[in-house]
């Protein structure tokens, strides 16, 4: 038996079904007497290039060891499956237990997005606040602005009356 590893992309509409295709897959394997080494829904990643009009797409990814029938089995059901976008089939050298260089960056893309996103919010709320407090000063600072125009004005009838007389 050869150890395999095949990445698969799934339409983003159908993004819910990544799980259940990589369930069929190793439950296919195992019935088959292989061996599953690593299994893996990496979840939706941006594309490097439009397929079938989509920007993005749930990637699933396993390392398997079978034999050749099962494999063709497997390109079979993607061929037939129209969730599938993309399919790739590669014999790797040795078997790969450790998690992929792509689910760590997923992981790390998220953990930046959600830290990003918390930081635009905080600023935000920051600049919210910061508005609400300038009009509240405005509307303290031109309260007293009018009163004073006001009494200059009356200062300055006064005076006008005064030269008037």
């Amino acid at each position: 038996m050869r150890n395999y590893e095949i990445v698969f992309l799934v339409h983003p509409d159908q993004s819910d079904q990544t799980s259940s295709i990589i369930s069929k897959l190793d439950k296919l394997v195992t019935d088959s007497g292989g061996s599953v080494h690593r299994s893996e829904n990496i979840g939706n990643r941006r594309l490097a290039y439009p397929i079938q009009d989509q920007f993005k797409a749930s990637y699933g990814l396993l390392n398997i060891e079978c034999n050749q029938e099962t494999i063709n089995e497997i390109k079979n059901s993607f061929k037939f499956n129209d969730s599938i976008i993309r399919n790739l089939v590669l014999i790797a050298n040795k078997a790969h237990e450790e998690a992929s260089a792509l689910l760590t960056q997923t992981k790390e893309d998220n953990e930046k997005d959600s830290y990003q996103q918390a930081r635009e919010a905080a600023n935000k709320a920051v600049d919210q606040e910061a508005k609400a407090a300038s009009k509240t000063s405005e509307a303290s600072t031109s309260a007293p602005v009018k009163s004073e125009d006001a009494s200059k004005e009356v200062d300055g009838t006064k005076e006008e009356k005064e030269e008037a007389k």
